[in-house]
């Protein structure tokens, strides 16, 4: 975001993800193990200290997470985008590969300083719908559509959440990478990276193969003789893990706009929810309402709440302005007596965020949020919410009568500000299907054109 602000010649280079980890001969995914943990704790299949062990197992070496979490997400879009040299998004930290990685980068950013190669040249909106489709590819983070969002509006280019509906949905998923599949940062390198999976789109006619670049050639030029080394971990897009893997953007009387992560449904989720005869991808459920993590961590083993298989777990104050500043909240387990009955997930919404490293499929990054007025601020426990994944839409099943009466008595409540950067903060934040970028600063592009004074 600073380089498509200030707009001044720019490379990115990433520090790579770490190392393999495994936990009893199983590859353990750094992030991603800790959902599994959770549940098996809450099932009493370990105990705190094997939940420590298992945790620190999957944490092998220096980088960032192994799985196709937030980290492995932005920096494969940032390679996606043009961003980065090829092959950048993909190399283990500890490899040697990566030091050489450092080295080129650091010749390419002199070269781009002599031909002016500014992120506005290289970030475009074509480079932009390249970047959906990658992630859709990849099995990406819902964390995605923010920040690319954010960095559109910052370097100046139209770009919707919609868009990542219309462009990425039917994109397939060629990446077998947890938590959307079985293998880790390591083994994606070794099967040939972002490099294999852009040339395989590329081959499909999925890419905008003339954009530029951050080395002066095109993504076609870039990607053109890239080859996947390993079908098991990069697939074709004529042979796909999964058809249509791409983010679903939900709308209703609940919000203006939501986001749900189709490649990490789940076969028990499909049929659980899915798959009721005459109404496929519909499902109605009864809500279970948590204002914050703090109330959901007291109350959700509450029997009193009478938690089944048919509730939604829902979570509010969340968002930018609510917590502040959105939190990875909504991947929120089932209590503890229906994990031990088997049932390893429920429905959830939320307008905070997720943990690109979670395999939950929730309905998250609610927009607008409950703080300032959304639909999640209106619902009660016990209401029922119908979710249609054909028609894109999750609504609270009540009259507009009974809504009315609801905002006319909502009592806006927001936790009190701790800091003045959290109070200028929320009076100037924006919402997250926007970027949940600083409103104020949307005006303020190519500032290299118009160097601030300084003071001395």
């Amino acid at each position: 975001m600073a380089a498509a602000t200030v707009d001044i010649p720019s490379i990115c280079l990433s520090s790579g993800p770490m190392l393999n980890g495994y936990w009893k001969g199983e590859r353990a995914g750094s992030g991603t193990i800790k959902w599994k943990a959770r549940k098996l704790l809450a099932a009493g299949k370990i105990d705190e200290e094997e939940f420590i062990k298992l945790v620190v197992d999957a944490t092998t070496s220096p980088g960032y997470c192994n799985t196709m979490g937030t980290a492995t997400t932005m920096n494969s879009l940032t390679e996606g985008i043009g961003m980065s040299l090829p092959g950048n998004a993909s190399i283990p930290a500890t490899l040697s590969e990566r030091a050489e990685m450092a080295y080129m980068t650091g010749l390419r950013i002199v070269e781009m300083v002599k031909e002016d190669l500014t992120p506005s040249k290289i970030m475009t909106r074509e480079s932009f719908e390249n970047a959906v489709v990658l992630n859709s590819a990849l099995g990406g983070s819902t964390n995605a559509p923010i920040h690319i969002n954010a960095i559109a509006r910052h370097v100046g280019v139209e770009f919707q959440i919609e868009d990542w509906q219309k462009i990425g949905f039917g994109i397939p998923l060629l990446v077998n990478m947890q938590p959307s599949g079985k293998y880790l940062g390591e083994d994606f390198y070794r099967a040939g990276g972002v490099p294999a999976v852009m040339n395989s789109l590329l081959v499909d006619g999925k890419l905008r193969g003339s954009s530029i670049t951050a080395n002066g050639k095109t993504i076609a030029e870039n990607y053109a003789q890239s080859q996947i080394l390993d079908k098991d971990v990069i697939r074709t897009c004529d042979d796909p893990i999964l058809e249509n893997a791409g983010f679903i953007i939900l709308k209703g009387n609940v919000c203006d706009a939501a986001v749900m992560k189709t490649s990490v449904i789940s076969e028990t989720f499909r049929t659980q929810y899915l798959s009721n005869p005459g109404s496929n991808n519909v499902f109605e459920v009864r809500a279970i309402v948590f204002d914050g993590p703090e109330d959901y961590h007291e109350r959700i083993n509450n029997p009193g709440l009478n938690i089944d298989v048919n509730c939604i777990l829902v979570i509010r104050g969340c968002g930018p302005v609510g917590y502040p500043g959105s939190a990875e909240v909504v991947n929120m387990q089932p209590p503890d007596n229906l994990i031990r009955e088997g049932i390893l997930e429920l429905p959830t919404l939320g307008d905070g965020r997720q943990s690109g490293t979670s395999g939950s499929p929730s309905i998250l990054n609610v927009s607008p949020e409950s703080a300032i007025g959304g639909g999640l601020a209106l619902l009660q426990t016990g209401d029922r919410l119908k979710i249609d994944l054909n028609q894109c839409s999750i609504d609270v099943l009540l009259n507009e009568t009974e809504l009315q009466k609801r905002r006319d008595l909502l009592k806006l409540e927001v936790t009190e500000n701790q800091t003045p950067w959290q109070e200028i903060y929320r009076n100037t934040v924006g919402q997250l299907s926007g970027g949940g970028i600083i409103e104020l600063a949307e005006k303020y592009k190519k500032i290299r054109n118009t160097i601030p004074r300084h003071s001395h």
